[in-house]
């Protein structure tokens, strides 16, 4: 049959058939996830478990490398030397030490915070270094690293007018002997006093008192370990340096000791200049500094 009519029963018929999905359930992937996250987990607690049961010097080179990845961070070896990931430099020339050791890879700073880092470390470990921890104080400046030991309101570091050192700070000065002794590095002592006088009649003033205490500290710090051909400069600045405001505070009696770096050896030298390369092109001889 012709016609419209055929046309229409003709006509496809269009079935939808509806599928219902299956959720994630025993069938997806979200499981693996989880696990891989435990599993990474457990390894990161296996690896700093592993860390602590390892030895302090194999503790702070890891720290070192997450804290410089690139290499430059130095660790303070037992041999009294200091070694990069890469070398090991030795530390004596005429002077008894490299001045140039802490001018490693250029970024002299850098380094001499790493140092800073390692006897605030110390301080947090040694029990001794904790009773003064509230006294000590660390500062890194292109000089070097500075650290100073002084008197509080509580805890005296000296017999009144007296060179005595007393056994809190002796045991303190002997820590930091020894670590320095690893360094290499030349060593600054000072000693400050406040501005109390002593009486006019008396042969005694500030100038020697800091400098008698000054020349004490160096007698334990050599004893600990700190090698005689560090000692760079040992001084009594009396009270001409205060740390703090008032001149009288007690807290201005105080042991100093200085770590030099390069620029601050050259400083303590009394020369300001930086060594340079004075070689004059076509001559075979170079200007030698006065």
């Amino acid at each position: 049959m012709s016609g419209p009519e055929s046309q229409r029963d003709e006509a496809p018929v269009i079935r939808i058939i509806k599928k219902s999905g299956h959720g994630g359930g025993h069938h997806g992937g979200a499981w693996k996830v989880a696990y891989a996250d435990f599993v990474t987990a457990m390894m990161a607690l296996f690896i700093v478990l592993w860390i602590l049961g390892q030895d302090e010097e194999t503790q702070k080179g890891i720290a070192n490398y997450f804290r410089d990845p690139t290499g430059k961070s130095l660790i303070l070896s037992g041999s009294g030397a200091i070694s990069s990931s890469s070398n090991t430099m030795s530390l004596r020339n005429e002077h008894g030490v490299d001045p140039s050791v802490l001018d490693l890879n250029g970024d002299p700073l850098r380094v001499l915070e790493e140092e800073a880092d390692n006897l605030k470390m110390m301080i947090q470990q040694e029990p001794e270094l904790q009773k003064l921890a509230e006294q000590i104080s660390i500062e890194v400046t292109p000089e070097g690293v500075r650290v100073e030991i002084n008197e509080s309101q509580r805890q005296a570091l000296f017999e009144t007018g007296s060179a005595r050192l007393s056994p809190e700070l002796t045991e303190a000065l002997k820590a930091f002997g020894e670590q320095f002794g690893k360094t290499g590095n030349p060593i600054i002592i000072e000693g400050h006093t406040d501005s109390a006088p002593y009486a006019p009649s008396s042969s005694m003033t500030n100038w020697e008192l800091s400098t008698y205490r000054a020349n004490e500290a160096r007698k334990v710090m050599e004893i600990a370990g700190l090698p005689e051909t560090q000692i760079f400069m040992v001084r009594g600045l009396a009270d001409r340096k205060p740390r703090f405001n008032n001149p009288a505070d007690p807290r201005n009696r105080r042991i100093s000791v200085l770590m030099l770096s390069a620029e601050g050896l050259r400083i303590a030298k009394g020369s300001t200049y930086a060594p340079r390369d004075t070689t004059v092109p076509g001559h075979d001889q170079a200007e030698t500094e006065p």
